[in-house]
């Protein structure tokens, strides 16, 4: 994260109290009231580390249509209703874990495996008022490898989130992301970016030191009874350090803007368009991709904990790079279909997120931009009180329009499948422990020793435990 962006961090941190209290002075029925009568300390959040979870709805009305991650919002939340339920809360907490991934540096043969313990302290603050909700965190700790000391090193995340009322038919959410990390960051939880540009899942990179720092801002005006327009804007790098000498991985930067229109056709749908525009830019040979999308977005969401939204219309991109051949291209323009749906379900014990879509997007630091095709589904079963299970699958094909280096390939295919069972003991602690596996499969590589072909099984645990105090009591 550079001066800049923790400068203005900072200004937002310091003057969201000062803002928050006028607002609420102004219009104290909002739909953010947190009496204290209302506030009971929730459980930790079982899919994520001990306070740094940030799995808050993205509504800020009720009458409003849910905002899709590809236009600034959250997307489907795996948490559970009762882990949603925020108030004004103080956290901090330990993460203790471990982890064994047997193909460490993703060879296609002779697979060395790592074993690495990771510790982590971290601390959170929540706080909501009649017109504002924010959510800052941090976590940051060690890690240490077994097999791999050069990359013993500290780990970090620094999240911000925060949604605002400014009037009342105009919503703001600001969102900032920044880790530093190399392999697990808690045994086994992932890392994730809302809104658009954000990272390309479907690629694994061997073991290396990565640093991403995302940022998002998105605003909404509900201009008429039926209509809402609204805009966000987005950026996302990803660079890396320490890379095997037998790999080569690509910095990336992805900047992106969108607007939309939406209009409600029935009480809970929203049928509109959008137009976004995406710039994808990776080293060393400054490749770089231009991307216009055009699309009809369709979002529904309904009280039960259902939501439901798609899209879907052309892209036209103009792309400077290499092939994987080495051919230099000067410019190739070319044109293309986007389309997705996203699926979500929520009840008191069960959460389902499920979504398929096919894109321009980044190269993840394997290859420059891609069309990229994927399909993903979780569910998360409350089994008994305390006790939940989460199983997950996921499929991306990679189809390269540029590459960073000659001799890359130009299809990179993943199949990912998850395990995990999840333990909280009362308030306080909670227990993870898990199992994934990976297969990436990659064709017209001009260079077979670069080749990223790997099966990679992962074991991981984490114990964590969290403590939790009211503010404003």
């Amino acid at each position: 994260m550079n001066i800049r962006n923790c400068s203005i961090l900072g200004l937002i941190c310091m003057g969201l109290p000062l803002f928050a209290r006028a607002q609420a002075a102004s219009a104290p029925t909002a739909s953010y009231s947190t009496s204290s009568t209302e506030r009971s300390v929730p459980a930790p959040a079982l899919s994520a580390v001990a306070g740094i979870d940030t799995g808050v709805s993205d509504e800020t009305d009720g009458d409003l249509p849910l905002i899709p991650a590809s236009l600034g919002g959250r997307g489907a939340s795996l948490a559970f209703p009762s882990e949603m339920e925020r108030s004004n809360y103080l956290r901090a907490g330990l993460n203790v874990g471990a982890a064994y991934d047997d193909n460490a540096l993703l060879a296609p043969s002779g697979a060395q495996g790592n074993t690495s313990t990771t510790i982590f302290p971290n601390l959170a603050v929540e706080e909501s008022w009649s017109r504002m909700r924010y959510t800052l965190a941090y976590a940051g700790g060690f890690v240490i490898n077994q097999n791999f000391s050069s990359l013993n090193q500290g780990s970090h995340d620094v999240s911000f989130d925060s949604q605002f009322r400014l009037s009342p038919h105009v919503n703001l959410r600001l969102a900032e992301d920044f880790t530093v990390m190399t392999g697990f960051f808690d045994g086994g939880n992932d890392t994730t970016v809302s809104g658009t540009g954000g990272p390309n899942a479907s690629l694994i990179t061997p073991l290396a030191t990565q640093r991403t720092n995302s940022t998002t801002a998105a605003a909404n005006y509900r201009f008429a009874l039926n209509d809402v327009i609204g805009g966000s804007g987005s950026f996302y790098s990803l660079h890396f350090t320490n890379v095997n000498q037998s790999t080569a991985l690509s910095d990336t930067r992805t900047a992106t803007g969108s607007a939309f229109w939406l209009h409600r056709t029935f009480r809970h749908n929203w049928t509109g368009a959008s137009y976004s525009f995406e710039n994808i830019s990776f080293d060393p040979d400054n490749g770089e991709s231009r991307v216009h999308s055009l699309a009809l977005v369709d979002t529904l969401g309904l009280s039960r904990g259902f939501t439901f939204s798609g899209f879907f219309g052309p892209q036209y991109s103009d792309n400077r790079g290499l092939t994987s051949t080495g051919e230099a291209i000067s410019q190739s323009q070319q044109w293309s279909m986007a389309e997705g749906v996203e699926l979500g379900w929520q009840s008191a014990g069960t959460s389902v997120s499920t979504g398929y879509s096919r894109r321009i997007a980044d190269g993840g630091g394997v290859l420059g931009a891609v069309r990229l095709q994927s399909v993903h589904g979780d569910v998360r079963q409350r089994l008994f009180p305390g006790w939940a299970v989460r199983v997950g699958g996921s499929y991306g094909s990679n189809h390269a329009l540029t590459v960073p280096f000659s001799g890359t390939a130009s299809i990179i295919d993943l199949t990912s499948a998850s395990v995990s069972l999840e333990r909280n003991v009362g308030k306080n602690l909670g227990f993870r422990v898990g199992y994934s596996h990976d297969f990436q499969q990659q064709s017209g590589s001009a260079t077979p020793a670069q080749t990223l072909d790997a099966h990679r099984n992962r074991f991981f645990v984490t114990l964590s435990y969290q403590w939790a105090k009211p503010l404003g009591m």
